[in-house]
């Protein structure tokens, strides 16, 4: 019988403190902003049980503010191209 080959350890690459972040999705910017109104009504509630009742809410959320929260992921992504692009030429 074969013994299976020991997986290769995969080396972590070093992030740069100066990489710009990327920017969050509309969905983390709506977590954000309702997480701590929710954790407040339910202070028992685990984190898995508030990020359910988001999920819900978001699902439930008409598309006109979903939009709102797209236009701002938008927005951050446009910043975070740029930064990147400065970033990367300053290499």
């Amino acid at each position: 019988m074969m013994k299976p080959k020991p997986k290769p350890q995969k080396k972590k690459k070093k992030k740069d403190p100066n990489e710009p972040q990327k920017p969050v999705s509309a969905y983390a910017l709506f977590f954000r902003d309702t997480q701590a109104a929710i954790k407040g009504q339910n202070p028992n509630a685990t984190f898995g049980d508030v990020s359910k009742i988001v999920a819900s809410m978001w699902d439930s959320l008409g598309e006109e503010q979903k939009q709102g929260y797209k236009r701002k992921t938008e927005a951050a992504k446009k910043e975070y191209l740029k930064a990147l692009a400065a970033y990367r030429a300053s290499l």
